[in-house]
């Protein structure tokens, strides 16, 4: 009976618990102008101008994309980070498509659902406008002149947001062939204009 709820307790640890790395397998950066500041649960002052996301993949090959919620509510931001993110195994299916190369320059704004910022190390195609290997890393760059309001079918421009925008990053293993996936990174940050 021990051995059972030793082993059992081991799955649940696995399959709910954030895995605890001594780094973070993606660093990621906003930078507008010349200033760069890390995301990483932390709210940051933006001037109405584009910006950039900066991804730097520092574990490339253990997954190849990042989740991104962005949205005007606190639904996923305002989880608690011992929590398991709501949808966990859906996150995949959860996802707008997109265009190759990032041509819209845009953010798609939704509570509920994600983009997959992503490439295909096998292809010549990522989400990114340039994506470039350097030290064993992967850095991709995806510039944002706008917002697109997924529900009312508007683009903002980011001159003319008046909102704050509320964004989630997930890093998830999924697991092949099984219905679990395991949530390797989160990290938020909160927009203001």
């Amino acid at each position: 009976m021990r051995i059972l709820f030793t082993l059992l307790l081991a799955l649940i640890t696995y399959f709910v618990m954030p895995a605890q790395t001594s780094h973070a397998p993606v660093e990621i950066y906003l930078k507008q102008g010349k200033d760069s500041i890390r995301l990483n649960n932390n709210t940051v002052k933006l001037k109405k101008e584009p910006f950039t996301l900066i991804f730097v993949y520092n574990d490339p090959g253990k997954f190849n994309g990042v989740y991104v919620n962005t949205s005007f509510t606190r639904d996923y931001y305002k989880m608690d980070p011992s929590e398991t993110i709501k949808d966990l195994n859906y996150l995949p299916q959860k996802v707008y498509s997109e265009h190759k190369f990032n041509p819209n320059k845009e953010l798609k704004v939704n509570p509920e659902f994600f983009q997959y910022f992503g490439y295909n190390p096998n292809a010549n195609w990522n989400k990114f406008d340039r994506l470039i290997k350097k030290d064993g890393k992967i850095i991709a760059y995806r510039k944002v002149k706008n917002f697109y309001l997924v529900d009312d079918k508007e683009n903002i421009p980011v001159e003319k947001m008046r909102f704050s925008i509320f964004m989630i990053f997930e890093v998830i293993d999924q697991q092949t062939g099984h219905f679990f996936n395991r949530e390797i990174y989160r990290t938020k940050a909160k927009l203001k204009f």
